[in-house]
This record gives structure tokens, sequence and C-alpha cells, in this order.
């Protein structure tokens, strides 16, 4: 029987919307040693499109993932051999470890009990945040982020427990195929709302979260009901489908890291913007920029803390203050599973790439801290990561996420606004009483 590739695969299913099956698909894990090695591993990038490499090849990577079919397997490691570049096979056959993936189905009735070792489709998020509304009235509220190409609303919620706090921005999902970021994104919501940890109650209570967690949720559906590793959006471009939203932002848009070309994981759309998606979420993002002291986006994968800009590796802005932060935050990473993550500005820490929603929120909104999660793992799995590291990967995130929030105030990012102001009021309460 004939074995189609990668490309043919994927416009077969988009056009039929059939379920596409990774049959000994392999995924290789390739390690360049050398400038040279880096440079024909960027030339394969450019040009033979049946690759779909899920990270850019640079001096700066440890490790370079690349899906093949078994079409294109052979050829794949005769380039490599003939290049002399070590690699190995992490994944002999994809579609096994697709198949092991079990998403969780619930009914409204028992959504609630969201559990950690599983992942969740588009309507069961959103089922349970409507659930998060009905159980938490007084904290929880719905809210429209914006809209996706074929119709869906951005959802997401908003944790408060009173006026007058600065704001924390999340996002995930932006990336179909990065599951574990909607995941992540979920366990924060519900450690914010039942931990009865000190910090955590304290970060829940000192600030408004706005938190969404699939903002491109077109992509989201359709990586769980035709394509696992789907990337993009859907809209439609003649025969290709989809624009990377991570590359679709009114910030240095098409400079670098991106293309021009619809066929590409990294097509960035026909101009700054031209997305529903990230048009949308910027202009919500517009109307609570001023509030907004700490943005963060989760992504997946490769152990990483980014911050902008994607641009170029000078340390602009309040560079120096985000990087002393993050480190410490990924310090307390660390401890729980000893898992290491690398903190640097985008362009220093991967790659150039510009057009992402961080270096926008930086740039336009200047909020004054603004961080990427690059999730786990570090390319044995990649996007395809096994439900028993959800739980752990979720941990030490928030572990991660406290320190971010402790180490902001200790530098003069984010305070106790509320509690200051109540206690201000308590101490003049107190003097007029004596006073009088």
């Amino acid at each position: 029987m004939k074995i189609l590739s990668l490309n043919v695969i994927l416009l077969i299913a988009c056009a039929s919307s059939e379920k596409v099956r990774f049959d000994n698909y392999s995924l290789y894990k390739i390690f360049p040693q050398n400038e040279q090695q880096v440079s024909v591993l960027q030339d394969l990038y450019n040009k033979e499109t049946q690759y779909d490499f899920w990270n850019h090849p640079t001096m700066s990577a440890e490790y370079v993932n690349v899906l093949s079919s078994p079409l294109d397997r052979s050829r794949l490691e005769s380039f490599l051999n003939k290049t002399d570049i070590k690699f190995f096979i992490t994944i002999a056959n994809v579609q096994e470890i697709i198949d092991r993936q079990t998403v969780a189905n619930y009914t409204r009735n028992n959504i609630r009990s969201m559990s950690w070792n599983r992942y969740y489709n588009l309507d069961n998020i959103n089922a349970w945040l409507e659930d998060l509304k009905d159980a938490y009235p007084n904290i929880v509220t719905l809210i429209t982020g914006g809209q996706s190409y074929e119709g869906r609303a951005i959802k997401g919620i908003k944790l408060s427990h009173g006026s007058g706090r600065r704001a924390i921005f999340i996002e995930g999902g932006i990336h179909s195929r990065e599951w574990i970021s909607p995941a992540t994104v979920c366990y924060i919501i519900n450690e914010l709302l039942t931990s009865d940890d000190r910090e955590t109650k304290a970060a829940a209570t000192d600030f408004d979260w706005y938190i969404f967690p699939v903002v491109n949720p077109d992509g989201y559906v359709w990586s769980h009901e035709v394509d696992r590793m789907w990337r993009k959006n859907r809209r439609p471009f003649g025969s290709e489908f989809g624009v990377d939203l991570n590359r679709n932002w009114n910030s240095n848009w098409l400079v670098a890291g991106s293309t021009s070309n619809p066929a590409s994981n990294n097509f960035a759309g026909l101009g700054p913007f031209s997305e529903p998606e990230s048009r949308s979420l910027s202009a919500y993002l517009r109307t609570i920029g001023d509030q907004i002291d700490l943005y963060l986006s989760f992504h997946s994968h490769g152990h990483l803390l980014l911050l902008p800009f994607g641009n170029t590796t000078e340390p602009l802005a309040n560079y120096w203050d985000a990087i002393n932060i993050g480190k410490r935050a990924m310090g307390a990473l660390s401890v729980r599973y000893g898992t290491n993550y690398a903190t640097g500005n985008i362009a220093e820490a991967i790659y150039l790439a510009t057009g992402g929603s961080i270096d926008w929120v930086k740039e336009h909104l200047n909020v004054p801290l603004v961080y990427c999660y690059e999730l786990r793992d570090d390319g044995t799995y990649g996007f395809l990561l096994p439900e028993e590291q959800i739980l752990p990967n979720n941990e030490e995130v928030m572990d991660s996420l406290l320190e971010l929030i402790h180490q902001a105030k200790r530098f003069g990012y984010m305070s106790n606004a509320p509690h200051l102001k109540a206690s201000l009021m308590t101490l003049v309460a107190l003097i007029l009483a004596f006073v009088f």
C-alpha cells in the first residue's frame, strides 16, 4: 500500500474532515553541534514542508524535534547521517501515543470535579467555566474576550474578591495542539478558587484575575476532532488553512520567525490583526490594559520562561528586573520535581520571532511584567505530553506563579493594594474614634 506524505494526508483531511491518523509517524530528537549543522537544518526547515518541525533549529536550541511520515523517514535519516548530525527517535509510532490520550467527556452535572490526569475538549472546558460561575457567583464572572473565525466565543472568567484591585491576565491555547496549555490554565483557576494554601488564597484575593484557557477555539476543536497536530486557526486560504495566531499580532509583524506562505505552520496572515481571534482579544485587552500588572501566556514545549522581545536580544524596557524575577520563579518551579527552566527573552532563548501576543502587550499596553511559559517537556514527547505528567507540570507551574507574584512585590511591580487600603481606612477610623 502506498504511504502518503504528511502534506497530502493533511490536505485530504482538511477537505473531508476525516480524522488524521499518524500511523508509523516518528518523532526525531536531533542535536545540531555547530553553526554549519544548524544552517543545514534551517535549510531543511525552509525548503522541505513535508517535515513538521516542532521547534526551530538555532544555535541556542539543545535539540530540534521533527515529525516525519514513514514515507519520508529514510530520506530524513540519510540527510542527517550525511551531514553527521546526531539524532534518535523518541516516538516510533506517534499514533500509539495519540491513542493513549483519552479525552475526558463529562456531563454538566459532574464537570465541576475536573481531574488532572486527562485532557479536556472545548465543550468540557466551557461547561466547567459555566459551573464555576454557578458555584462561586460572588467571585466568578463569565467574560468573552473575542470571537473566532468560525464564530466561537473566546470564553474566560474573571475572578474578583472586590473592587480596587490590580489585575493578572492569563491566556492559553493560542496554539491548538499544545493541550497542556489549557490544562495548566484550568488548574490555576481551580487552585485560586479551592486551595487552602495561604499564599494561593492571598494571590486569589489580592488581585483580579482575567483567565482565558483557549484563545484559539476553532483550532483547539480541530485538534480534538480531526488533526491532533494542528497549530493554527481555521481560516481558509485557497486549498490551505490557518494562520499562526501568535505571529499575527501588530508588533513587528512578519519581521522574523514567520512567513507569508499559507502552507507553513508559521503563516503570519495577510496583515497584522488580520484574524478575528487576535484582533478581538487585543481590543478586549485595551479595555483593561491599564489595570494589568502581570500578563502570562502558556505554550509548550521546552522548559522555558520567555519575556519580550522577539525581534532583538537587546535588554529592552525593564529586562533585567524581569529576568531576575523570572529566574527566582523558575528556581521555585524546580524544587518540587527538579524540572529546570531557562529564562530569557524570545530572541535569545529560542530564536527571532515577532508578531506574538506578549510583545504586543508589552509594547502597546506597557504592562510591567509579561512572560510566556514553554511548558513540559524536554523533547521526548513534545506536544504529546502523557496524562501522568499533567498534574506534576501544573503543580510546579503553580509554585512558580506564586513566586512570580512574591518577587514582583519585592521588586515593586505589584502590591496588596486592597489590603493596604483596608488597613488605612481602619487606622483612620481608630484615630477618629479616639479624637471624638
